[in-house]
Order: structure tokens, then C-alpha cells, then sequence
């Protein structure tokens, strides 16, 4: 009751306040998730209980437990901190009926900021060549130039060469900053053959 009174007449919605094992409905547009004083555990059970594609908004939640549950679940449309005015949410109800998402500026920032990232790491991953990306991938799993070198019928100087071009390439520091970075991406498809 409250919830409904909260929003008010203007937003021409129809609430429906149910428990989360009943409230898995074919004709639901949105789920609106109230987190005040639930725990990560109890957040990440009913987030799973719910189908991958169905649109989800955090309301009454606060930033760490944001951030952590939308890395996991990308049907987190929707982010309502707790100190959210009741314009802020209707708007943001309204953006998400609609298709779109709403997040606070400060999420949105650290979001924006990680795909940049990704991506840089994307286009650096296709700017190394095959032979750059299997030393990378040796090093990875801890081997030296020297046990490279000799695993590739090459010399450790050319595989210090090449470790030095490959990390100029990627802005890493050194060879373990190097694998940390592209970890995901170290099981690359066409390896060199000497």
C-alpha cells in the first residue's frame, strides 16, 4: 500500500505486491526489487529465481550491493538508491517501461569507465600478432623466455623483443600486468607454427 501510495496517481501503473516465488508472471513488464535491509545472499537468490531476460530494477539499495549485483546480472536494468526522490523514481519507471534503463550517474560513470576499458583491451588484443599472442600466452601459464624460446625453436632474445613490442602494445608494465589484462582472451585461435 504504501509503495502504491508512494507513486502515486501519475503513474498510471498497476502494482501488484507479491512474494518472489509467486511473482514470476508471464505479463510482467518490470520487477521492482526492494532491498532495504536484505542481505547480497538473499538479493542474488530472488535475482536468480528470475528469467535472464526479464527487466529488473534495485530500489532502496545502496551503491557497494549495486554495483556488485549488476556485474552478475545483466537484467538489472534499473538502480534506486535509497535516498531516491519520488520524481527520480517515477521517471526512472517510466524510462524502463519503455525499454530503457535508469542508473545513478555515479554507476553509470564506473560502467562506462569498465567498457572503455574492455574495449581498449579488445582492440589491443587484435593489434598483436599470432606470434606475440602465443609468447603471451606462454608467459601466461608462467613459462620464462628461455623455456619459450626453446619451446618455440627461437632465440630468448627474440622472444625478449617480442615481449617488449607486445606490452608497449597493450600498456602493460611488465609481462604478469600483461597476462593479468587480457587473461580471458589468452586462448586464441590459429597458433603460429615455426
Amino acid at each position: 500500500m504504501f509503495f502504491r501510495h508512494f507513486l502515486g496517481e501519475r503513474a498510471q501503473l498497476n502494482v501488484v505486491l507479491a512474494d518472489p516465488p509467486r511473482s514470476v508472471l508471464r505479463n510482467t513488464r518490470l520487477f521492482l526489487i526492494d532491498a532495504g535491509q536484505k542481505h547480497l545472499d538473499e538479493l542474488t537468490g530472488l535475482l536468480g529465481r528470475l528469467a535472464p531476460d526479464t527487466p529488473a530494477a534495485l530500489v532502496n539499495i545502496n551503491p557497494e550491493q549495486a554495483e556488485k549485483l549488476i556485474d552478475q546480472y545483466p537484467n538489472i536494468r534499473g538502480v534506486f538508491y535509497s535516498h531516491s526522490t519520488r520524481e527520480q523514481l517515477l521517471s526512472g519507471i517510466e524510462a524502463l517501461l519503455e525499454g530503457g534503463d535508469w542508473l545513478p550517474r555515479p554507476l553509470m560513470e564506473r560502467l562506462l569507465s569498465q567498457w572503455r576499458r574492455m574495449r581498449q583491451l579488445a582492440e589491443s588484443k587484435a593489434s598483436l600478432t599470432l606470434r606475440e599472442r602465443e609468447i603471451l600466452s606462454l608467459a601466461g601459464k608462467g613459462l620464462s623466455n628461455a623455456e619459450i624460446a626453446e619451446q618455440l625453436c627461437l632465440s630468448p632474445h627474440t622472444i625478449k623483443s617480442h615481449i617488449h613490442n607486445l606490452l608497449r602494445k597493450i600498456g602493460a608494465s611488465n609481462r604478469a600486468e600483461a597476462a593479468f589484462m587480457l587473461r580471458d582472451r589468452l586462448d586464441w585461435p590459429d597458433p603460429c607454427h615455426a
